[in-house]
């Protein structure tokens, strides 16, 4: 099963409706693929890190393009 298929069945489960899953579900993904980011860099991330990744998510990069532009 696909991971926000996955959220959206519990998050359903948990009693949250539609309205609800469907306004959070875009920051829990950005929030998945920060600590996805932090896995790949395997350290903590600095202050001024963790705002490079949040905006570059919210910009739509893919985990692997932030974790090239980390690394740079």
């Amino acid at each position: 099963m696909e991971l926000e298929a996955l959220l959206i069945a519990a998050l359903r489960e948990a009693g949250y409706g539609q309205d609800a899953i469907g306004s959070a579900m875009p920051r829990i993904i950005r929030i998945m693929q920060a600590e996805d980011v932090r896995i790949e860099m395997g350290r903590a991330l600095s202050r001024k890190e963790r705002e490079y990744v949040r905006l570059q998510l919210e910009l739509g990069l893919n985990v692997s393009e932030v974790v090239a532009g980390l690394r740079k």
